[in-house]
């Protein structure tokens, strides 16, 4: 304890990211704000192929057809306000036609599978244990896709179940490329209020003992990003307005504990070329045809030229 804080103390991991790894991170909303900031600082990396997915079956479900390359068709799909939805998929993956929308699913599951055969690290954020299923077929859906609440049945997933359905999925990645892979598990610490309060306490225990037993298995390992939130930014200013998602403020706070744990200081430093690179890329002139621009343009190529031989990214 510092005298401010109740501080969540991390061991630095051994096995540390570099900007010649390739990652994959799949799971909830917050899976995207920390693959961003991957994105940002120079690493190739692929997130949510179905989409944001919140529950470990779903997650299962699409690391399994990730591997396999079990492939969509018409009989996933639903019609719900005239556009054509996957039941295993967010509502990104929607379409007016049959044929449009599997063609963006089963692309997705192509660019998946090479990349994961090309992969060093799987970050899968859970979100929830609560899942849902389209009734009349018993079917798991990763997103309601705002069908007729009385097609839908509410279920809470035990830990066990949980647990060995990512454990079954994780063999079966291993299996299908032949290669050990690190995988780190993390607890969204967004919650999930329209659960109810004491639902989304029930859920995320469950989340909490899945993730323990299979650390037990020495098969994963563990990022506290939902300890950090609830120790070390106990207070509203780190919402967003809607007090329940985390805002920017707390999201580069756990970027910043997350980089101390898996990067090195070489690492460290090149994420601040890395991020030097992408705001100057990002910077837009009032007027693009002057000689001051010129110089920034030329600067930007420089930067690229240095960062090239760190990363497997092609900088254009």
């Amino acid at each position: 304890m510092n005298g401010l804080f109740t501080e969540v103390k991390i061991k630095p991991s051994d096995s540390k990211i570099s900007h010649k790894d390739n990652i994959l991170l799949i799971g909830s909303c917050f899976t995207d704000e920390i693959g961003g900031k991957f994105q940002i600082c120079g690493f190739n990396t692929l997130k949510n192929p179905f989409g944001i997915l919140y529950n470990p079956l779903s997650i299962a479900t699409c690391l399994n057809r990730i591997a396999k390359q079990e492939f969509f068709s018409e009989e996933d799909l639903i019609l719900s306000n005239e556009y054509y939805y996957l039941f295993s998929a967010h509502g990104d993956y929607r379409a007016k036609t049959k044929e449009e929308c599997l063609e963006k699913i089963n692309k997705s599951i192509k660019l998946n599978h090479e990349f994961l055969k090309q992969s060093d690290y799987i970050f899968l954020t859970l979100g929830t244990s609560w899942t849902y299923w389209y009734k009349p077929l018993n079917y798991l859906m990763g997103n309601c896709h705002k069908i007729d609440n009385k097609l839908i049945e509410r279920r809470l997933i035990p830990y066990n179940e949980s647990s060995k359905a990512l454990l079954e999925a994780i063999q079966t990645i291993k299996t299908v490329f032949k290669k050990e892979y690190k995988i780190i598990f993390t607890l969204s610490p967004i919650r999930h209020w329209r659960e109810g309060y004491r639902d989304n306490l029930v859920s995320k225990s469950h989340l909490v003992l899945a993730i323990e037993e299979m650390k037990k298995k020495d098969l994963v390992s563990y990022f506290p990003s939902y300890e950090i939130v609830m120790d070390e930014l106990r207070d509203y200013r780190f919402y967003a307005e809607d007090m329940l998602h985390v805002n920017s403020t707390a999201v580069n706070y756990i970027w910043e504990k997350l980089s101390q744990t898996y990067f090195s200081s070489q690492t460290q430093e090149l994420n601040k070329l890395f991020y030097k690179l992408w705001t100057m890329q990002n910077h837009r002139p009032l007027n693009s045809d002057t000689t001051l621009y010129s110089q920034h343009k030329e600067k930007i190529a420089e930067l690229k030229q240095q960062l090239q031989p760190h990363t497997n990214l092609i900088l254009h």
